[in-house]
């Protein structure tokens, strides 16, 4: 029998030349060599569905769509159930074949079991409350209690830069292959459970996952196609399946934010009234599932432990932006980065909270997820919205801040206390340093 390496050159030189027929052979070859890769099914399945012959590339995609699921892409394997139901829209059967439990063993394996029902949902973010002590030359709030805190678990996953890797195909639709060597490598399994998608389809009841699925639409872009256009309203969130986008932030300096496979965008969609903050442009093939925000608040509405895995994602997400884009966090290592992230508090405050007065001590560092601040300096004042960054001077300095800091609608914010902030500064001398540096800027 042909070895592995013989195979995929026979089909290379196959491709290449526009043999198909002699193409689908080999892949059927690849296919027993290798029973347990779900790319041979899922390629021989374009190339019977390009001949023409949908009904191969049904029964090829239901194996691709088992063999994914079995390593733990259940992604990728709802993404080719979808496949089979444009193709075939009654077999709505399909979507109860796509298994979890590998997903779900490989997650928890890694992070562990789900929150118990008895943990503080992050929805609950402690509101700040004016400490009862608090000087009258200082603005400051009631830290919270170890027990209380709500951790947000970022990873370097996360935070680490993306890097571009090749297309699988070309960007004529009419070429569905390139040399099959520049076929990306699969996601290590340590990738896997740390990619965003992995909690919100392998850790859903199944009867949301099944819905939400079914109620997902396959999205299929080119190279320099436009995913989200910034401004427009923010009513769906994407999960990539396949190929890269590039997150263009107006207004940010550097190379755009590169996401891949099993990564979310378009978290803001589950804000309410929120537009797209940013462009999201393919920069090669791509494939994306497309779930509405209507459907997602319909199934929170009747399963509420779905909204905590969102909102989760969502916290996720936006401490994720906020420290690879803040000019306080964008300069330290991925390490020092994730550990930062796990220092801060998450809070709520309501409209019209005043977070920093003018002549008065700031008790922390805040940056603000969501939500409206509003800056004043004497008579000028400004609203900003997330990503806003203040606090450090005059936590650095312990001087009074010149400005006045006060919310203009609801805001959920980071905040790292005092306390924490003198810990900070012994545990990572170049982090005090590089604050103390935009204080003076």
């Amino acid at each position: 029998m042909a070895t592995v390496a013989q195979l995929r050159d026979a089909l290379q030189k196959a491709l290449r030349k526009e043999r198909l027929k002699d193409a689908l052979v080999l892949y059927g070859e690849l296919e027993e060599v290798e029973p347990t890769e779900p790319r041979w099914p899922h390629r021989r399945g374009d190339l019977c569905r390009r001949l023409g012959e949908d009904g191969d590339a049904v029964r090829c995609y239901e194996r691709a769509v088992k063999r994914y699921a079995a390593l733990g892409f259940v992604a990728r394997a709802a993404a080719m159930a979808k496949v089979i139901l444009q193709i075939d829209p009654t077999r709505t059967d399909i979507l109860e074949s796509v298994s979890q439990d590998e997903g779900q063993r490989l997650h928890r394996e890694r992070v562990g079991p789900p929150p118990l029902p008895t943990k503080k949902p992050i929805e609950e973010a402690i509101v700040l409350e004016p400490a009862e002590d608090a000087e009258d030359d200082e603005i400051r709030f009631v830290d919270v209690e170890e027990d209380d805190s709500i951790e947000i678990r970022v990873t370097h996953y996360d935070l680490e830069p993306r890097e571009p890797t090749k297309s699988t195909t070309g960007d004529d639709e009419e070429i569905l292959f390139l040399d099959v060597d520049e076929e990306p490598e699969r996601l290590s399994v340590e990738l896997l459970v740390d990619m965003p998608s992995m909690p919100l389809f392998a850790e859903l009841p199944r009867e949301v996952f099944t819905q939400m699925i079914a109620d997902a639409e396959l999205v299929e872009l080119r190279a320099d196609e436009t995913l989200i256009e910034v401004g427009t309203a923010s009513d769906s969130l994407f999960v990539i399946i396949e190929g890269q986008v590039e997150v263009r932030v107006p207004g940010r300096d550097g190379d755009p934010i590169l996401l891949g496979e099993g990564d979310l965008v378009g978290e803001t969609s589950l804000l309410d009234d929120v537009a797209r903050a940013a462009d999201v442009v393919a920069t090669g093939p791509c494939q994306a599932l497309r779930i509405e925000k209507a459907s997602l608040d319909a199934l929170v509405a009747k399963h509420p432990g779905l909204g905590r895995i969102l909102f989760e994602l969502l916290s996720r997400r936006l401490v994720s932006n906020l420290m690879q884009t803040s000019p306080v966090f964008a300069a330290f290592d991925v390490q020092t980065r994730t550990e930062l992230a796990g220092m801060f508090e998450l809070r709520r405050a309501p409209e019209g909270t005043v977070l920093v007065a003018a002549g008065k001590k700031s008790d922390g560092l805040y940056c603000t997820l969501l939500g409206q601040i509003e800056f004043a300096l004497g008579d000028q004042s400004r609203r900003v919205g997330p990503g806003a960054v203040f606090g450090q001077r005059s936590l650095l300095s312990r001087e009074p801040s010149k400005l006045d800091v006060r919310c203009g609608t609801e805001v959920l914010l980071l905040r790292l206390p005092a306390k924490r902030f003198n810990e900070l500064a012994a545990l990572y001398p170049p982090v005090l340093m590089h604050l103390s540096q935009l204080a003076g800027g």
